[in-house]
């Protein structure tokens, strides 16, 4: 996945950033949620 953000409005840039930080809290949520559960 190739990213061109920079030809892209700013405001385009925000929403990328929102999604990713998104994602990324998902992902440490699903693995912490895996690690607990395997804990038990």
């Amino acid at each position: 996945m190739t990213e061109h953000s920079e030809h892209c409005a700013p405001d385009s840039r925000d929403s990328a950033v929102d999604a990713k930080a998104i994602f990324v809290l998902i992902l440490i949520f699903v693995a912490t949620a895996v690690f607990w559960v395997s804990q038990q």
